[in-house]
């Protein structure tokens, strides 16, 4: 029953819920040939995009477009030339725009267009070999770790930076003689000791409350004002109306357990489902037999 209430549940959720794709939104710094190319595959679509202007609107070419063109056929030539081993051949690019209008720019789109299409595929590739590159010097530097410094295995594990304090003066309030330190030393001693000394150290721990100090005994003793039935039905089985208000308090947008149940796939059950579930819920509550499933 358990197995056949979880897979109804997924799939019932899977069909009518929205879902939305979560990840990780950390970038990593790109290598300098991988930024250059990103620019020159840039430069590229945008010289594309005018070309394709001109053909859909040739009536405003004009000798400033021929001047514009005389700068970027030196870059597309030398972008051309980094990148040789893809571009074979090489383009042949006009030496001017003017020449092209014979037959509405479509040769020249095309080739840039084919350009184009090359040095896509080719920034596709690198970025996939920086990216697999990056994730196993990643893995390694943490394997590393889990030899060497186990507390930044932890933190990287966690996602967790480091933080700390910086200590680098100290203020004694003597009795008799007060005192400021500011040599790195001094400090470092005086916080040392303050840590060790400032809570002494009991042989044995009390063996009762009384024996506790007043500021201590008074938060351990039992409160007058609290009735002890209180405790009585903890262990009751959870009524309806209990279990609705839990789910519904419950927050959205977190993370399942193995089962893969969500709180929004809870909160949007039906009825039937909602009183079946429960009546699992009581049955393994009062057994104490929770299944591996959930």
């Amino acid at each position: 029953m358990c197995e056949y209430l979880h897979t109804n549940i997924i799939a019932g959720a899977n069909a009518i819920l929205p879902a939305h794709t979560v990840g990780n939104d950390h970038t990593p710094r790109l290598p300098k040939d991988l930024e250059t190319l990103i620019q020159h595959y840039r430069f590229l679509n945008r010289v594309l995009h005018s070309v394709k202007l001109l053909r859909k609107y040739p009536h405003t070419f004009s000798s400033f477009h021929d001047h514009k063109w005389s700068g970027y056929l030196i870059r597309l030539n030398n972008i051309f030339n980094l990148y040789n081993s893809t571009f074979s051949p090489i383009p042949v690019l006009p030496s001017t725009l003017f020449s092209c209008r014979a037959d509405n720019f479509n040769n020249l789109l095309h080739t840039l267009s084919h350009a184009s299409k090359l040095l896509r595929g080719l920034h596709l590739l690198k970025e996939k070999e920086f990216q697999d590159s990056s994730i196993k010097a990643h893995l390694e530097s943490r394997d590393q770790n889990f030899d060497t410094d186990i507390s930044s295995f932890i933190n990287s594990a966690l996602s967790r930076s480091c933080r700390h304090i910086v200590l680098d003066h100290v203020f004694i309030d003597h009795p008799t003689t007060l005192q400021l330190l500011t040599d790195p030393k001094d400090v470092s001693v005086a916080v040392t000791n303050h840590f060790q000394h400032a809570v002494s150290i009991r042989s044995s721990p009390p063996t009762h409350i009384s024996a506790l100090p007043d500021r201590w005994r008074s938060e351990y003793s039992p409160m007058n004002t609290v009735s002890p039935d209180i405790y009585s039905s903890l262990l009751s089985p959870p009524s309806l109306e209990e279990w609705l208000s839990t789910v519904s308090s419950m927050p959205n947008d977190k993370a399942p357990g193995p089962s893969m149940i969500t709180y929004e796939m809870l909160k949007h059950l039906g009825p039937t489902t909602n009183s079946l579930l429960l009546s699992l819920i009581r049955k393994y509550f009062a057994s104490a037999d929770i299944p591996d499933l959930w």
